[in-house]
């Protein structure tokens, strides 16, 4: 079963979500195109363009040995933004596998770091607004991100680490279920919608930088960046609805992460 969601991410611990039921899916979402105006720009990496096939030479499981070179993106259309393994994690690190880009390791340990990956743009268009970035990724013990932290967005070589300004569940794909300590619980492969809005910034951004760490044995399926000269407004639940073709039955709910160590400990 596939439940599809529209949701805000004020905080990583407290989810306020704008929840509908959608047909069963044989797949997750294929990512949508945000609709900026202005003078855009675009990179996706298809799925195809993260799996070990099509990137000889990239190591194997755990993952922990050096990338020979970044994977660019692959989508037509695309420009000349990278994919770049930034850091390692506990035990090992993303590599391109059979089906994705998983996060590798030995730990059987609930939220565990599984390495950091950075999407780079050294020529983002002039003037830049807005960034928007979605990443579709699948959990391991109910976790994507490490820590629950969302990708952060740093610019002109620095470490400013900036939330995004809005953050975005656009789909839980139903992905089976795990055996917790507090029972069985689903597992997602999850699609998110991030967006910063630049226009406050002084001075020319000459590059930026979006980086994300994953949980061990986490799976990237596909990633999109898109760019604008134009600031974008905060979406409103009834227009991402018609970009995602409509999203009927709509209910407010409140969905709150699990804590490791909760987990644990129960």
């Amino acid at each position: 079963m596939m439940i599809r969601n529209v949701c805000w991410l004020p905080f990583a611990s407290a989810v306020l979500c704008f929840l509908a039921a959608a047909p069963v899916s044989a797949a997750p979402m294929s990512l949508i195109d945000p609709g900026l105006s202005g003078s855009t720009q675009y990179d996706e990496w298809t799925n195809t363009g993260l799996i070990g096939a099509s990137n000889p030479g990239f190591p194997g499981f755990p993952g922990s040995g050096a990338w020979p070179s970044p994977i660019g993106s692959d989508a037509v259309g695309s420009g000349d933004a990278t994919l770049n393994k930034t850091a390692n994690g506990s035990g090992g690190g993303p590599f391109p596998s059979g089906s994705s880009m998983y996060f590798g390791g030995f730990s059987s340990a609930i939220n565990n770091d599984g390495g950091t990956l950075q999407v780079a743009d050294a020529t983002p268009v002039a003037n830049l607004q807005t960034v928007s970035f979605q990443v579709q990724i699948g959990e391991a013990w109910t976790y994507d991100f490490f820590d629950d932290i969302l990708p952060t967005l740093s610019y002109n070589g620095g470490s400013q680490d900036l939330a995004a300004t809005t953050s975005l569940l656009l789909e839980q794909y139903d992905n089976g279920t795990v055996t917790m300590p507090s029972g069985e619980e689903t597992v997602y492969i999850n699609t998110y919608l991030l967006t910063w809005d630049l226009s406050s910034i002084i001075g020319t951004i000459s590059d930026f930088a979006i980086d994300f760490t994953g949980v061990q044995h986490a799976t990237l399926f596909t990633l999109r960046l898109d760019q604008s000269d134009q600031p974008v407004a905060t979406p409103e639940p009834g227009s991402l609805a018609l970009l995602l073709g409509g999203i009927p039955a709509a209910i407010w709910c409140l969905r709150r992460r699990r804590n490791a160590n909760a987990e644990l400990a129960a």
